[in-house]
């Protein structure tokens, strides 16, 4: 199996308020897989993952979305302003001479990769890993609203006016999500803190529980989520994987890990050769 290139290059992409870096790391004749992020993460958390996806044979394109990892963390943006940095993602490796292209995102990443997939013509194959659709019924369970679940018009109703008012709002991640949740079951979990946001500006937090991703991808869709994952439950991925329409789809259960399980090394390395196959078969070629 290839030995990673050491060399890596980063690369500003797209403009004024939709603009954002590319860390490429390119293995030797190898085809690329373009990474976003978790909710405030960046590409240096996900170093474990993206490594061994490099060890399978693949070049890597990680992505610092607007506002994320090593961009300025001032600035303001929307759900929209992510897809946008993808879109320009994928354009940039177009330009550079890309031959086949797969997808991958972890968790809000991988709320994008579906977007992506939905949009796009030209990608070979997308992997989304623990994502859901955001407007699909049970999504509202992920949150600390689930005991309000039959309430979700009134509750995104409320969030929209309170972000009309105060759209820079930092509101930090226990506020909407149960920590314990995310971290359960993510023991041996490797973790870098370095550049991650810790608060989102609540207009971003509107514009994401308000997203409706079209449930039509138009590549190979092959998911991905832990067996143990306490935030993503496994009822919440069927139902996402029941919702999409594909040209072909699979479910793919990680054995642990919880929610973090790509950042847990044994995990990584399994999730990274599942996805390696699945690129494989798509077409894409990895490195010798």
């Amino acid at each position: 199996m290839a030995s990673p290139d050491s060399s890596r290059m980063r690369i500003a992409i797209g403009s004024g308020p939709a603009r954002a870096l590319l860390d490429y790391h390119p293995v030797e004749g190898a085809d690329c897989l373009l990474f976003y992020p978790g909710t405030m993460t960046g590409p240096r958390q996900y170093e474990i993952f993206l490594a061994a996806l490099r060890r399978q044979g693949l070049s890597t394109a990680a992505l610092h979305f607007t506002g994320h990892g090593d961009m300025p963390h001032h600035t303001g943006f929307s759900f929209n302003t992510l897809l946008q940095n993808a879109l320009d993602a994928e354009a940039c490796l177009w330009a550079r001479g890309a031959r086949r292209l797969a997808v991958c995102g972890h968790s809000q990443g991988a709320i994008l990769t579906l977007a992506h997939a939905a949009l796009s013509s030209r990608l070979a194959v997308a992997l989304p890993i623990a994502g859901c659709y955001p407007q699909q019924e049970d999504a509202i369970l992920l949150t600390r609203f689930a005991r309000w679940r039959t309430q979700r018009p009134r509750i995104q109703e409320l969030i929209h006016a309170a972000a009309r008012r105060f759209p820079r709002l930092p509101v930090p991640l226990w506020a909407y999500l149960p920590l314990s949740r995310i971290l359960a079951g993510g023991r041996g979990m490797r973790h870098c803190a370095t550049r991650q946001r810790w608060t989102y500006p609540l207009a971003f937090l509107d514009s994401l529980f308000a997203a409706q991703v079209p449930e039509q991808a138009r590549c190979p869709v092959h998911m991905l989520a832990a067996v143990n994952d306490a935030l993503f439950t496994q009822d919440i991925i069927r139902n996402a994987c029941a919702r999409l329409q594909a040209p072909r789809k699979s479910l793919f259960w990680l054995p642990g890990g919880g929610h973090l399980a790509v950042l847990v090394p044994r995990m990584a390395l399994t999730a990274a050769r599942y996805a390696a196959a699945c690129c494989a078969g798509a077409g894409l070629r990895l490195g010798r």
